[in-house]
C-alpha cells in the first residue's frame, strides 16, 4: 500500500477528479479494480489497428512501465473524442516491446471506442483495493467482462460542460508535461555526450549572450538539420540564424499558452548561482571558439546536485507576458527579486486547475510535477537550487492533500449490482 501511495505522491502535485466518485450501495460489489496513479492518465493509446482489434500502449513515465503485463488488462478512455477517460475496454496484452510499450486486443464491440490518446491502464485485482492488501490478479473475472463498460456519466449522455472543460485541460497539461519530459530526456542525454550540464547560455568573444540552452540541445531533440543550420560563430539574432528562429520545434511550444506560438519558447530554465543552470559558465574566446568553449568553461555535473535530482527543478513553464524567442539565451532568472510562481518575472502559471492557475515543471531526475500558484516563494527556491540542504516532500506541494483520497489509494473500480449490470468507478 505504501508503495502506490509514493507513486501518487510524486505524479502529480495538484490533482482534480474529472469522474465523480459514487458511493456503492449495499446490493453493489467490486468486480475488478486497480491503482490510479494521480489524475493524469499513465498511459496513452499511440496506434489503433481496427481491422485487427489491436492498439499499441505507451507509458507516460518511466515508473509505469511495470504496470504492463501480458495477459487481460483494462484500459480506460474516453467514451467520446473530447471526453475525460470514462469507458473501460477489456483488452488482452499480446506483447511488450523493448521500448516498454505494448501491444494488445480487444473485442468487437469496442472499435469505436478504442482510439488514440491518453488512457488509464493496469492489471485489474479482485475486490476492492482500499479493503487492504491488493488480491490475486483476477484473470478469469476480466476475461468473463464484456468488451466496454461505462461509467455512469457515460451512459447519462454528453458529457457536462464543465466536465469537458476539464477534460480538456487535463489533456492540454498532459501535452505541456511531455514537451517538458522530452526536453528532461535531451538534456540527459548531452550530459552522457559531455560529461557535464549544458549551459544556460554560451556568451559571445563581445561579452553577450549569444546562444542558449536550446538550440544545444538540438541534436538530441532530433533536430540535427535546424542544429547544422545555425551559425555558432554568430549571435542568435544575426540576419542568418533568425532565419532558423523561424522554424520553432514543436517540443519548445506550451499546448496551454493562448494563441500561436510564433517562435516564442514556452519553457525556460531556472537560471542562477545555486540552480542547475548557473549563469555564465561558458565564454567563447573567438568567433570560432565554438564548441571546444564547451570543454574549457567551468562544468557542473550531477554530483554537484547534492539536493537530489528529484528534488531540483530542471525547467519550468514561461510567463505568457514575456516573448521570449526560442534561440535567445533568455531565462528565468533566480535572485533575490524573483516573485515565485503566477507572477510576473517568475515561473508562469497558465494551466487552468480547478479555480486556481499551475505551472508545469521537469526535474533534474526527469519527472515532471503540475504546481499550483498557493506554493510559497520559499518553497520554489528550494526546489530551483541544486545544493541549499533543504528538503521538500513534494507529495506535499499545494493541492496534493485536498486531493488524495482519505480512504487509501484512489482507483478505477467495476461495481456490479444485483440485477447483474455492471459500472466502471473512478475516485
Amino acid at each position: 500500500m505504501s508503495r502506490f501511495k509514493i507513486l501518487f505522491g510524486e505524479s502529480i502535485a495538484f490533482a482534480l477528479p474529472i469522474l465523480l466518485p459514487t458511493v456503492l450501495c449495499a446490493e453493489e460489489r467490486v468486480v475488478v479494480s486497480f491503482p490510479r496513479f494521480g489524475v493524469e492518465p499513465t498511459h496513452r493509446v499511440v496506434s489503433v489497428d481496427a481491422a485487427k482489434h489491436e492498439v499499441r500502449i505507451e507509458s507516460n513515465d518511466e515508473r509505469f512501465f511495470s504496470l504492463v503485463a501480458e495477459g487481460p488488462s483494462l484500459l480506460v478512455v474516453p467514451g467520446r473524442a473530447g471526453a475525460s477517460p470514462d469507458t473501460a475496454v477489456r483488452v488482452e496484452v499480446t506483447e511488450i516491446l523493448d521500448d516498454g510499450s505494448a501491444r494488445a486486443t480487444f473485442g468487437a464491440a469496442a472499435t469505436d471506442v478504442v482510439r488514440t490518446g491518453p488512457a488509464y491502464f493496469g492489471r485489474p485485482f479482485a475486490g476492492d483495493l482500499n479493503e487492504g492488501s491488493p488480491r490475486a490478479a483476477a484473470t478469469k473475472l476480466v476475461r468473463g467482462l464484456p468488451d466496454i463498460v461505462r461509467s455512469r456519466l457515460e451512459e447519462a449522455g454528453p458529457s457536462r460542460p464543465e466536465v469537458v472543460s476539464a477534460a480538456q485541460a487535463t489533456a492540454t497539461r498532459l501535452k505541456s508535461m511531455n514537451h517538458l519530459k522530452q526536453l528532461g530526456l535531451a538534456f540527459h542525454n548531452y550530459c552522457d555526450s559531455h560529461n557535464a550540464f549544458p549551459p544556460a547560455v554560451v556568451i559571445g568573444p563581445d561579452g553577450k549572450p549569444w546562444h542558449s540552452w536550446r538550440v544545444l540541445l538540438l541534436p538530441y531533440l532530433e533536430e540535427g538539420e535546424l542544429y547544422r543550420a545555425y551559425d555558432f560563430s554568430e549571435p542568435w539574432n544575426s540576419p542568418k540564424n533568425r532565419a532558423v528562429a523561424e522554424k520553432m520545434p514543436a517540443v519548445f511550444a506550451d499546448p496551454g499558452r493562448p494563441g500561436p506560438a510564433g517562435g516564442l519558447t514556452g519553457f525556460a530554465a531556472l537560471v542562477g548561482d545555486h540552480t542547475i543552470f548557473p549563469a555564465d559558465l561558458v565564454r567563447m574566446k573567438d568567433v570560432d571558439d565554438f564548441p571546444a568553449c564547451l570543454a574549457h568553461g567551468e562544468k557542473i555535473s550531477f554530483p554537484q546536485v547534492t539536493d537530489g535530482t528529484s528534488s531540483t527543478i530542471l525547467f519550468a513553464t514561461v510567463d505568457p507576458e514575456r516573448k521570449i524567442p526560442w534561440t535567445k539565451p533568455e531565462d528565468i532568472v533566480l535572485d533575490d527579486t524573483f516573485p515565485g510562481v503566477g507572477k510576473p518575472g517568475g515561473i508562469g502559471a497558465i494551466h487552468p486547475v480547478g479555480d486556481r492557475k499551475a505551472a508545469i515543471t521537469v526535474f533534474t531526475d526527469g519527472s515532471g510535477q503540475v504546481i499550483d500558484d498557493r506554493i510559497d516563494r520559499d518553497t520554489i527556491v528550494a526546489l530551483a537550487t541544486r545544493d541549499g540542504g533543504e528538503f521538500v516532500d513534494r507529495s506535499l506541494l499545494p493541492g496534493t492533500g485536498a486531493s488524495q483520497p482519505a480512504a487509501g489509494v484512489p482507483q478505477l473500480r467495476i461495481v456490479a449490482a444485483d440485477d447483474g449490470t455492471l459500472r466502471l468507478e473512478i475516485d
